[in-house]
């Protein structure tokens, strides 16, 4: 029973960590127009080691960014004021963290990562 239950937390494990991305671009999804997705996102975002970068690619007025561990835990936020433009946050633990990025217009924005050592 024990070995079975280890199989499924390894398999479960594995999942999780291929939904996250440890180095490079980050996925950044939402942003929905009259229920549509929005086919232009003009937000990118990357993670270099510790250094999570957010980019606006367009004007889009003011960008709130907010970084979230996996446990919902708030961690660091940033606004960019004119865009476009990008802003760059220090996260210092290793973890699986979220960034959302909501615009003057309401639209939000988010994407998962990790940060490891």
């Amino acid at each position: 029973m024990l070995k079975k239950l280890s199989i499924i937390l390894i398999m479960a494990f594995a999942l999780t960590a291929n939904a996250f991305q440890i180095s490079g671009p980050i996925d950044i999804r939402g942003a929905y127009d009259m229920g549509q997705p929005r086919s232009d996102n003009p937000i990118s975002a990357s993670i270099d080691g510790h250094a999570l970068t957010i980019y606006i690619n367009e004007n889009v007025g003011i960008a709130h960014i907010v970084v979230t561990n996996s446990n919902g835990v708030y961690i660091d936020r940033d606004n960019i004021l004119h865009t476009p433009d990008a802003a760059t946050i220090l996260i210092e633990d290793e973890g699986f963290y979220t960034v959302t990025i909501t615009l003057n217009d309401g639209d939000v924005y988010y994407g998962d990562f990790m940060v490891t050592e």
